[in-house]
């Protein structure tokens, strides 16, 4: 250092480093899981799927480092402890976020269950104020799935969600549980039945789980059990082993044709063919599948032409990476999912102009394209012959159709739309509020509010109630098996 300028003058470099420092290898102790959470701590808050894997190659890439996949594991694990809280104390966690989640969003739903005598987790059910005042302008339809967790205690995530005016998933409902089986489904039915309420009648599409099929007709007697017909295909073609692949998807094609048959005339037809062409397999598969719970002419309730549950399964995609988190921040993390989407959505539909939502207006302008050369005769006031390839009958004052596409979808078929532009009537007026945009805005007007996570106490081992859950051995699960 020069005195009389204050500046730094190096006058000699010795490139012999004396510090100790060597290579590091997967031998080598000073590339510890202590080196990698330091260097993947940032990275995780901005992406929680990092892989073990990926740190090997990029700290090998970067650093010239080379460790092991345990060790990046366990670099991986304690960043994440770091950014997110330890997997085990946030079971005890769970007191004060529900407390806090009924503090900032009053009258939302929160059921979480624990053993008394052991302490261990069991379930946790939440659904949010917001999300239980939106269902009552969706359709009164929900889709139900579960899906697993990837965590350190794993478990299952049981959801259910519905579809608002524009056809978007609107989530009702969760649940955290320790395995998809009948007792679990059944304790989420009855926290549901607290949430939908039962003024209006409603379809459920599933993917006909055996816990769904013995407690639906009980705690939801009057409701509507349709069946995922993705998940019946699938179920046909694992029936039939050592079969070449075109002949399984000429089947699954078969069962699709009886599925979506309007009529009971229609369906026996489809179902013949179906029959004929693998009499014994087909014969077992339907021994116990009514079609009242799968096909269009059999099923009393109203599904929207939704024959899968889709929803459910997007909703499982669309949580994917929250999966992978300590139960406390898994359940924030999907809440602030949702909270943003009812947001962007209550901004979005703020620009919407018309009486029905976009997607439902594209619908509704092809029907009128495919309708456009057809001619119409008319027999009374209500009454209307499309003469459409074949000719089909339309009743514009009760709103059927003859083709029954108008009762199945509820939503106007191309016969529907010639018909009502032929008489003169205002066609919005026979599409169900369920589509209209003042439903949508109706849907997103609540709020989901923060949970904010600074004011969480510390974890006090004295006072904790809630310890993680028991593992099939009676003994608490450890990683790595540790």
């Amino acid at each position: 250092m020069l005195s009389s300028s204050g500046v730094l003058c190096v006058k000699r470099f010795d490139s012999v480093h004396t510090c100790g420092a060597a290579v590091r290898t997967s031998r080598n102790p000073r590339a510890g899981s202590d080196l990698v959470s330091t260097v993947v701590a940032d990275r995780e808050r901005d992406k929680p799927l990092t892989r073990p894997t990926d740190v090997v190659f990029d700290l090998k890439n970067e650093y010239g480092l080379d460790i092991s996949y345990r060790v990046a594991w366990l670099g991986v694990e304690k960043a994440r402890g770091e950014v997110y809280g330890d997997h085990a104390t946030s079971f005890d966690q769970l007191r004060w976020y529900s407390n806090s989640v009924m503090q900032k969003n009053p009258n939302s739903y929160i059921n979480l269950e624990f053993d008394q005598k052991t302490g261990s987790f069991v379930r946790h059910f939440i659904s949010f104020r917001a999300c239980i005042d939106g269902l009552n302008h969706c359709r009164p339809m929900l889709f139900l799935d579960g899906t697993f967790l990837k965590g350190r205690f794993k478990g299952n995530l049981l959801a259910a969600a519905a579809k608002d005016a524009n056809q978007g998933l609107f989530p009702v409902a969760f649940a955290i549980v320790d395995s998809e089986n009948s007792a679990n489904w059944e304790w989420f039915l009855r926290n549901l039945k607290e949430v939908v309420g039962g003024g209006r009648t409603l379809t459920f599409i599933s993917d006909r789980h055996v816990g769904l099929l013995h407690s639906m007709p009980i705690i939801f007697p009057s409701a509507h059990h349709a069946y995922c017909l993705l998940h019946l295909q699938i179920n046909l073609r694992d029936r039939m082993k050592y079969v070449n692949a075109s002949y399984k998807i000429g089947l699954m094609r078969k069962l699709r044709e009886c599925a979506y048959a309007p009529t009971v005339t229609c369906f026996n037809e489809k179902l013949e063919v179906l029959k004929k062409a693998n009499p014994a397999v087909i014969e077992d598969f339907m021994k116990y599948l009514h079609p009242k719970h799968w096909s269009n002419a059999y099923f009393r309730g109203q599904r929207y032409r939704e024959m899968c549950s889709n929803a459910a399964e997007s909703f499982n995609n669309w949580v994917s990476e929250a999966r992978h988190l300590p139960i406390m921040r898994l359940i924030d993390m999907i809440r602030g999912q949702i909270m943003e989407q009812m947001s962007e959505r209550r901004v979005k539909c703020s620009k919407w102009a018309g009486v029905i939502s976009p997607k439902m207006e594209k619908k509704l302008a092809a029907a009128c394209n495919d309708s456009r050369a057809w001619c119409v005769s008319q027999a009374n006031d209500d009454v209307y012959e499309v003469h459409s390839h074949p000719s089909m009958l339309v009743d514009v004052g009760k709103q059927t159709c003859s083709c029954f596409q108008r009762q199945i979808n509820g939503f106007p078929c191309s016969h529907a739309v010639v018909a009502f532009r032929n008489s003169g009537r205002n066609i919005y007026g026979a599409i169900d509020s369920a589509f209209c945009i003042d439903t949508f805005r109706a849907t997103y007007s609540g709020t989901i509010y923060p949970i904010p996570i600074v004011g969480r106490p510390l974890f006090n081992p004295a006072e904790c109630l809630i310890a993680p859950p028991i593992g099939p051995n009676g003994r608490e699960f450890h990683p790595m098996g540790r």
